[in-house]
């Protein structure tokens, strides 16, 4: 029973430890994936917050510039005459509240330029440019894509108005911006490495980025422009840049009264990063805890199967000695059951034989006892001495009628046979000597707990009573003297109504439970 419980325990203690475990992952997985989502929201609504900042900077940029081109064009007067200083004036005093990287151009029909802020304006033919023969071919105003300067190679883009006279087409008033201007709203938004702003036309061509590209960019044919703007004219998306390569999480939104787009995108690298270098801090801490939980549960159920292991060997051996015991204390009550058989056998007088074998079944009930029970430290004293006693009555063929009270006291082995012998001579003398052939015969015996291993015994008949005196040198009551002394206690005989036997003895063991008693009547 102790291996089983031992090894329920084990079973019991390897399920807790693994639902532990599974309960523990369980809850760091859901606290690492609600981070991820969180990163993933944080950075969403910082690509939104950030698209909607330069959805308001493109849109103020659009409505300068037209507002400037049109300022442009009145102050050309009817006549657009070149190198007229007042015109000159008026042109710069047009893009008055620009960005000063901001540059004017007029060019007439015939690609010459008539007016222009840029110092170093060089006299080159841009009809070949888009934001020319757009509005020559009869556009109004024109947004263009990123270009690559021809005055000085950097990268810009334009808006440009188409001129006209008495209805004919006369030239082009530009505006033209660094594409630049897109890096101090970067910077002033902190979305952090890796992240971008860009403008870009509805036909998917790249107006102004920062960090800035190479060059022109068709974007026509990516996902934004196949899926995503014709249902909708804002959201956010997570994609691989065309341009870099690099996965971020992109918000656009377009730009009303304009065919533009503004996006805005944070690179998932530093977002999540920021989140897996937390992770990686919390596994720091969490990962040892756990590894060594899991090396103090292996410990402890490898102590516990251990303890399965020895208790399942002491199990044997105590198996192992229960039958040696059974197997001797069977021996011993055959080798008595033998002396009697050679004791009948013998020329004696017949209540010789019976005293010599029922001294000998006496001693032979406690080791039958012994082994029938399996109880050899200690014996049970109910059934016991109620062995004992029956016997002898059924030996004597007496029709006197048996009272037991008897608590359930548990007798040392050591002490089992003196009392045995002692009971035996006490009832043998009742049997013998009492007249108990009587009707109302009676003999009782009792055995009540007094204190710790002290218990009294009390046996008493309703015979006529003996003389003491003339009785101390019989073989019994030698034996009753010596079973007395070896049960270190003291005996006494009274005669009220018959003969009372009564002795305090030691038993040898601390009673179990002295509340209750046996009592049992024997006809």
């Amino acid at each position: 029973m102790v291996t089983k419980a031992i090894a329920g325990s084990v079973r019991a203690a390897t399920a807790f430890i693994v639902a532990t475990l599974l309960i523990y992952s369980l809850i760091v997985g859901s606290l690492v994936y609600r981070g991820f989502n969180d990163a993933t929201d944080r950075a969403e609504g910082a690509a939104t917050a950030a698209a909607q900042a330069v959805k308001i900077n493109t849109g103020w940029i659009v409505e300068v510039a037209a507002q400037a081109l049109r300022r442009m064009d009145s102050a050309l007067g009817r006549d657009a005459r070149p190198n007229d200083r007042s015109t000159l004036n008026s042109v710069r005093d047009a893009l008055e509240g620009l960005p000063i990287s901001a540059k004017a151009y007029i060019v007439a029909a015939d690609g010459q330029t008539l007016y222009s802020t840029d110092p170093n304006l060089m006299d080159i033919d841009i009809r070949d440019r888009e934001y020319f023969s757009a509005p020559a071919a009869g556009e109004q105003f024109f947004t263009s894509s990123i270009l690559i300067s021809r005055l000085d190679g950097s990268r810009i883009f334009t808006f440009s108005r188409r001129l006209e006279r008495g209805g004919v087409f006369t030239g082009v008033a530009i505006i033209s911006f660094d594409a630049a201007l897109l890096k101090d709203l970067l910077e002033s938004l902190d979305l952090g490495s890796g992240s971008t702003i860009s403008i870009l036309r509805s036909d998917g061509q790249l107006v102004a980025r920062y960090p800035p590209a190479e060059g022109p960019l068709d974007l026509s044919q990516y996902t934004l422009f196949t899926e995503l703007l014709p249902h909708a004219d804002f959201g956010v998306y997570t994609g691989v840049s065309p341009l870099d390569g690099v996965q971020r999480v992109v918000s656009y939104q377009t730009v009303p009264g304009t065919d533009l787009v503004a996006l805005a995108s944070v690179g998932t690298a530093e977002t999540l990063g920021r989140f897996w270098r937390r992770v990686w801090t919390f596994l720091v801490v969490v990962v040892p805890t756990i590894l060594a939980l899991v090396a103090c549960a292996i410990w402890i159920i490898r102590l516990l199967q251990n303890d399965v292991r020895r208790h399942e060997q002491l199990e044997a051996a105590l198996a192992t000695n229960t039958m040696l015991f059974r197997e001797i204390h069977h021996r011993v009550k055959n080798n008595m059951q033998s002396m009697q058989s050679l004791v009948r056998m013998q020329k004696l007088p017949d209540d010789v034989k019976t005293d010599i074998q029922l001294r000998f079944s006496a001693m032979s009930t406690v080791h039958e006892h012994m082994y029938n029970r399996d109880s050899y430290a200690a014996l049970d004293a109910p059934d016991f001495i109620a062995s004992i006693t029956e016997k002898l009555l059924l030996a004597y063929g007496s029709c006197a009628k048996l009272t037991l009270d008897i608590d359930p006291l548990s007798i040392s082995h050591e002490r089992a046979t003196p009392l045995a012998l002692l009971i035996n001579e006490v009832v043998t003398n009742a049997l013998k000597y009492a007249d108990l052939d009587r009707p109302e015969a009676t003999i009782s015996v009792s055995l009540k707990h007094l204190t710790q291993d002290v218990a009294k015994l009390v046996i008493a008949d309703n015979g006529p009573g003996f003389d003491t005196a003339s009785s101390h040198s019989g073989m019994g009551t030698k034996i009753i003297r010596g079973m007395v002394m070896q049960l270190d206690g003291s005996h006494t005989y009274t005669f009220e109504n018959g003969t009372a036997f009564s002795a305090e003895v030691h038993l040898g063991l601390v009673p179990e439970n002295c509340k209750r008693c046996s009592a049992r009547t024997l006809p």
